[in-house]
Formats: C-alpha cells, sequence, structure tokens
C-alpha cells in the first residue's frame, strides 16, 4: 500500500491551499515509504503587486514536480523597507506513522546578483492516519534586497532540507521546492513638505502717521518642485503700508502634492525720529531794556515752531530752559536752550540762541565842544573837557535819566604806536566831575579834566561813554600844548 503525501508552496501574504484528493487509497508499499506528491498550482500574474493566487492539487500516481510563482517587489536597500514578506504553505496529505521534521531558510538576501538564505527554521510534520484531507504548515519568509539594484528582475529558490522521518509510513519530499520571481524597482517618490525662509523680525522707521511701506523678502523651496518662491503667500503683502506698531506677517506655500508649509515674523513701525525746529532765532535776540532793572524775555513772541519729521507723532511741542518772567540785566547776554518733543515722547538735540539786552542808542552822541564829526574838537593839554550826550532810551521810548551811576568813560591816546591803553576817566581823583543828569538841559554831563604830564601827552585821544559795555557816545578829541 503506498502512502500520498502531497506538498504545495504559495506566498504574497497569504497561501491558500486546498485539500488534495487520492484516487487510490493512500497507504505502505511494499518498501515501506511514504511518497510526497507536488501538483503544479495556478500561475499568479508575474510581477503584478499583492495578487493572492488560490492554489489546488490533486493527488495522482507518481510524485509530478512543479514550482509556484509568487509576484515580489523589492526595493534597494536605501529605501523603507527594503524587504518583503511571503508566506510559504507547506500542505502533507496520506498517511504518515510518526512525526517528521524539515528545514527552511526564513531570510533571503539578494546581494546584486545571487541570493543566500540564512535564518532556518525546523518545520515539525505531526504523524497523520491515511484518508481524505490535509495538514498545513504555514513558514514566513522575508526576501530582501540588500543590493542597489532597483529595476530588472530575480527569482530566488526556495528548497527545504536536512528531511528527518522515519518508517514504515515515512515522509517523502519530492517537488517540495518553490521558486519565487522577484521584480525590482526604484524607490517610491515620497513627497515631502516644502520650506520657507522668512527674515527674522526687523523694525522700520515710520515716515508718516499713517506707518510706513515694508519691502521683505521670502523664499520657498521643495525637495521635488525646486524653487517655488513665486507660489508663496504672504499677508500683509511685501511693499504694503504697515501700521504703527508690531503687526505680524503670515506666510505660507504649497508645493504640487498639496502640501503646505507655513511661518510667520514680526515687524515692528516705530517713531524714534524726534521733531524739528522749523522756526529759530538764527542769531542773538535783541532786548531794549524796560528800564534799568534789564528786560523780560517772551519766548512766545519769538515764534519758535518745531514738528515731528513726517508729521509722524504730532503734536510737536517744545520747552525752554528760561523762565518766565525772569529779568535779564542791561548789557548781560543769555544762552536758552530749546528742545522738542513729539507726542510719543521723542525729545531733539538742544538748540541755543542768545538773548542780549541793550539800551536804544539812536540818536545819542557827544555834544559841543564835542565833535562828532572830522574835524574833531581840539583843547589845551591840562583843560577840562565837558562830556555831554543825549540820555539813550527805554523799549517805551522813555528816556533813560537813571544811568549816570553806571555810566563809564574811557579815553586812549589812538596815534602813538603802539596805541597807548585807556584812562579810566571815573578815577575822581584825577579831579574830573562825576556823571549827573541835566534835567533842564535834558542830558548828561561829565567834565573830564586832564593832565600837563604822561599820560595826557598831546596827540589825538578818543573818548567813549558806555554803560553795562553798551557804547553810548564815542568820538575824537585833540590835546595841544
Amino acid at each position: 500500500m503506498k502512502k500520498h503525501l502531497a506538498y504545495l508552496a504559495a506566498a504574497a501574504l497569504a497561501a491558500i491551499a486546498t485539500a488534495c484528493s487520492s484516487d487510490g487509497p493512500a497507504g505502505i508499499d511494499e518498501q515501506g515509504t511514504t511518497e510526497l506528491v507536488i501538483t503544479e498550482g495556478t500561475a499568479a500574474p508575474r510581477f503584478m503587486p499583492r495578487v493572492r493566487p488560490a492554489l489546488s492539487s490533486a493527488a495522482a500516481g507518481a510524485n509530478v514536480g512543479g514550482t509556484i510563482s509568487t509576484p515580489v517587489s523589492l526595493k534597494p536597500n536605501a529605501c523603507e523597507p527594503a524587504g518583503q514578506q511571503v508566506i510559504v504553505t507547506y500542505t502533507v496529505t496520506g498517511r504518515q506513522d510518526n512525526p517528521a521534521t524539515f528545514k527552511v531558510n526564513t531570510v533571503w538576501q539578494f546581494n546584486g546578483s545571487t541570493w543566500a538564505g540564512s535564518a532556518p527554521v525546523t518545520v515539525t510534520v505531526a504523524p497523520r492516519p491515511t484518508g481524505p484531507g490535509s495538514d498545513q504548515y504555514p513558514v514566513t519568509v522575508t526576501l530582501i534586497n540588500a543590493s542597489s539594484t532597483s529595476s530588472g528582475t530575480s527569482s530566488v529558490l526556495i528548497a527545504p532540507f536536512d528531511v528527518l522521518t522515519s518508517a514504515p509510513a515515512t515522509l517523502v519530499v519530492t517537488g517540495a521546492n518553490v521558486t519565487i520571481h522577484v521584480a525590482f524597482a526604484e524607490c517610491p517618490v515620497t513627497n515631502t513638505p516644502p520650506s520657507l525662509m522668512l527674515p527674522n523680525d526687523f523694525s522700520v522707521e515710520a515716515t508718516s502717521s499713517a506707518g510706513a511701506e515694508v519691502t521683505y523678502v521670502v523664499t520657498a523651496s521643495d525637495a521635488q518642485d525646486g524653487d517655488i518662491t513665486s507660489s508663496v503667500v504672504c499677508t500683509p503683502a511685501s511693499g504694503t503700508t504697515f501700521a504703527l506698531g508690531t503687526t505680524t506677517v503670515e506666510c505660507s506655500v504649497t508645493d504640487a502634492g498639496g502640501l503646505t508649509a507655513t511661518g510667520s515674523f514680526d515687524v515692528t513701525v516705530e517713531d524714534t525720529t524726534p521733531p524739528e525746529f522749523t522756526t529759530f532765532p538764527a542769531g542773538a535776540v535783541q532786548l531794549i531794556a524796560a528800564n534799568i532793572s534789564g528786560a523780560v524775555l517772551d519766548v512766545a513772541s519769538l515764534g519758535i515752531t518745531a514738528e515731528d519729521v513726517g508729521g509722524v507723532s504730532e503734536p510737536s511741542t517744545f520747552e525752554c530752559d528760561y523762565v518766565a518772567g525772569t529779568v535779564l540785566a542791561i548789557g548781560s547776554t543769555t544762552e536758552v536752550d530749546c528742545t522738542a518733543t513729539d507726542a510719543i515722547g521723542n525729545e531733539s538735540s538742544v538748540s541755543t540762541f542768545e538773548v542780549f539786552v541793550g539800551l536804544n542808542v539812536g540818536g545819542t552822541g557827544f555834544l559841543p565842544p564835542l565833535r562828532m564829526a572830522d574835524p574833531f574838537s581840539a583843547h589845551k593839554r591840562g583843560s577840562t573837557i565837558p562830556h555831554k550826550f543825549l540820555p539813550p532810551t527805554y523799549a517805551d521810548g522813555t528816556p533813560a535819566t537813571d544811568l549816570a551811576i553806571g555810566l563809564r568813560l574811557l579815553v586812549k591816546r589812538v596815534d602813538a604806536v603802539p596805541d597807548a591803553d585807556g584812562i579810566e576817566a571815573n578815577d575822581f581823583s584825577a579831579g574830573s566831575t562825576v556823571w549827573r543828569f541835566d534835567a533842564d538841559a535834558g542830558q548828561y554831563i561829565f567834565n573830564l579834566r586832564t593832565g600837563t604830564s604822561s599820560p595826557w601827552d598831546v596827540g589825538t585821544w578818543q573818548t567813549t561813554v558806555s554803560f553795562a559795555g553798551i557804547p553810548l557816545a564815542t568820538t575824537l578829541f585833540d590835546l595841544r600844548r
């Protein structure tokens, strides 16, 4: 009696084996061996992905060898994943009195030219009585492309080995090899998101109360599409006017595969520019004293104005360090510092003007016997020379008749080489009188007493009367023997 053992293989993540039917009774032949009968299954379409073939077999009176083609597609080792698993199902039919085993390599690697198997597992076949039906033993096999091959085809033959069995009804492995056909393919192109190149946060100076026109550059690139800067959309757009304050610019770009990258940066429009004086005294401000005490400065009357550059943060105001109502003495020069400030507190640099307090000396001048023009008066050395002049006036036109105590007369020789130092004629010990105002004549009078010895030398002299450094009258006279 013969025992029929049918062995089939299937792959591609599923293998379906149907029971083999015997055309004769199963049993032990005269030699007491068990036969493994393999029938060729229905081949799957070659090199088509995800094919799950359905296999059937039928027992025959003799061993029938064959292979089962299973489509497998492997990528180069640089791809993820670089391998693929298939399930080979071994189907055993017929009588087997004792347990049996065989081995199968479960890892197969392609090095670019050949396949090498490793990681063997042992398949244990349990005893089974004679009769219809079958036992199935699935084995998971991993196929790996360990090379850079990315095109073409190859085949790997998976064959059981180290078969262990015992009489009387033994396992016969005949035609149990499985050939798996492999197609190689390039790594799949995986679409990756694009990249945005954004500027860092930055600030710009406002140019008007509306803000400032802001320009910026945003670029984008994509591993698959290259430069896609033209597809970048930012809000607010470059070249538009940004309001004062901080604005967040939102940008996005979408590649041809539909993946989008987004990003943002801040633009601060600020006003750090101080205002400027648009009208300011160009020189010293000349004040005429109101009285013997001096004058009071009215800053508002000077017409000083200030504006913020571009009108960004108006209104602008200004302040000067002169305290309103302060009396400035006759003959004094006072520096006044002013600064302008815009509506948000930007302060200008200091601008300075001078204020000089004088007297209205128009119409003053020495009266006879002195003469104000050539030929100048001539006087005998040692004589007394009367100095008379009309008073200057205050700001309201009132004659300044109260200056006598502060009047100063200086005479000096002007035809000497070098000019002689001046003589303070107010030296009363020299015999001169004091200055006084003659109300009846409406004039100031001072009698200058000259001497007969040095320094009163014969020659041309200049005489000048002043108050607080302000010349009121000056002329020349000659001294003779």
